[in-house]
């Protein structure tokens, strides 16, 4: 596996568990809107109440699989931060970190810009960008070929996303 791809399945991640948080909230503001339509008027209820079911069960898989997919995001972040503490120096580390790992700004999580990267390293955003981020993936790729005995690249990824195998 590339250094590159093992580090943005993390992000990638990251944005397929905020899209499904968003997606339980639609379903739940759904879900009210179908119970809010009763009123006084009387009305044939088991239709209405049927799809207020359905919305209920499509949430609670939704925020099932928001739960285990937060488990595997944990889990292969922390993997990365370890592989990345051991293979990298301190600069590299501390631009993965920010780049790929995410910084938490008010209870979010982040993921910076090279501006904002080369702003918090006091570096070029051109050295920070090219230079730099060339340099940690040197290493970070050095170290899955070491700990995956270089497959041709295609290490034990234990940490997938969604995607097919």
């Amino acid at each position: 596996m590339k250094a590159i791809d093992y580090l943005e399945r993390i992000k990638k991640l990251d944005a397929e568990i905020e899209e499904n948080r968003l997606e339980v909230e639609r379903l739940k503001v759904m879900a009210k809107k179908t119970t809010a339509s009763f009123g006084d008027e009387r009305v044939q209820s088991s239709g209405s109440q049927q799809k207020m079911a359905d919305k209920v069960v499509d949430y609670s898989d939704l925020e099932r699989k928001i739960e285990e997919d937060t488990n595997k995001l944990m889990e292969c972040r922390n993997e990365a931060r370890e592989l990345v503490k051991k293979a990298c120096d301190a600069n590299c580390m501390k631009l993965i970190s920010f780049r790929y790992f995410g910084m938490v700004i008010d209870g979010n999580v982040k993921y910076l810009s090279w501006k904002e990267i080369s702003t918090e390293m006091k570096f070029t955003e051109q050295w920070v960008s090219v230079g730099l981020h060339k340099k940690a993936l040197k290493q970070v790729q050095k170290a899955l070929d070491e700990r995956d005995g270089d497959q041709d690249g295609r290490g034990n990824n234990q940490c997938k996303t969604g995607e097919a195998d």
